[in-house]
């Protein structure tokens, strides 16, 4: 088991999918397209690590790169990175790319100091492991891969249920979906395990005049979006903007307080 200098940070991150235009759709990221996707991921990540530190990426680090170029996108990335390789890294078949990493592994078992001067012992890979190596003393699990899908809420029911069953466990999933699109301490991760463990959801009911429905519902449908992704992807456009994603006036608004049934036709 090795320990982490204390001179440097350590982050941890998995399942960016650098070139997966397809992923935008499946975690519903707030890009408009994938070159604004991988941007915004070197930004972020960019931001918050510096080229002394070391991040370790639990696995799906690059899906797809162009020309040949993944080496250079590692090289745009601050700090040095150890790859916990997963099931997408399908880059690692060119030298070069691979040589511009600080290592490669299916698994590590690492010690991570924290802020406050102690030090926990992490058990890291791309995949879910309920009763991995030192669960029972107070070692904690890192993972990726599960996305924000029906398998990441069994992991969740699983891990949970051990608890309750006395094989004491502790693990959070890294994805980035689950961190802001960035590369997150384990402090972080230790302070924010509301947000790591499950997503919190709201549920929202309103009226739409009938026909309205209809007629977006076939446009939606070229699109190949429900009337339900439509609106969530409204909403996290409107977060990612900080305003509302389109050009409307005064009439407009009114117009659809109308047809809401918030205001009458009168008013």
């Amino acid at each position: 088991m090795k320990e982490a200098s204390v001179l440097q940070k350590v982050f941890f991150t998995s399942d960016l999918h650098f070139g997966h235009e397809n992923v935008l759709r499946f975690d519903n990221r707030p890009f408009a397209s994938v070159e604004e996707m991988d941007a915004e991921l070197v930004r972020r990540w960019n931001a918050k690590v510096g080229k002394g530190d070391l991040v370790y990426v639990l696995g799906d680090l690059i899906w797809k790169s162009r020309n040949g170029d993944a080496h250079n996108l590692i090289k745009s990335l601050n700090g040095q990175i150890i790859l916990l390789k997963g099931n997408h890294d399908r880059f690692l078949h060119n030298a070069q790319a691979k040589a511009a990493l600080a290592g490669i592994k299916d698994y590590d078992d690492i010690c991570v100091t924290l802020e406050d001067g102690s030090a926990r012992r992490c058990i890291l890979s791309h995949y879910f492991i309920p009763l991995y190596n030192g669960h029972r003393h107070q070692a904690i699990h890192l993972h990726g891969h599960s996305h924000f899908t029906d398998e990441a809420d069994l992991e969740r029911k699983m891990a949970k249920e051990l608890n309750e069953s006395g094989f004491k466990n502790e693990i959070y999933n890294v994805g980035c979906m689950y961190w802001n699109y960035e590369p997150v301490t384990l402090d972080e991760i230790l302070r924010q395990k509301a947000q790591s463990a499950e997503p919190a959801y709201e549920t929202v009911e309103f009226t739409i005049d009938s026909d309205l429905y209809e007629q977006a519902g076939e446009i939606l449908k070229r699109y190949g979006l429900t009337h339900e992704e439509a609106t969530l992807l409204f909403f996290k456009e409107t977060v990612r903007l900080g305003r509302i994603p389109f050009d409307y006036t005064q009439e407009d608004l009114l117009e659809a307080k109308c047809l809401s049934g918030e205001v009458d036709d009168g008013e």
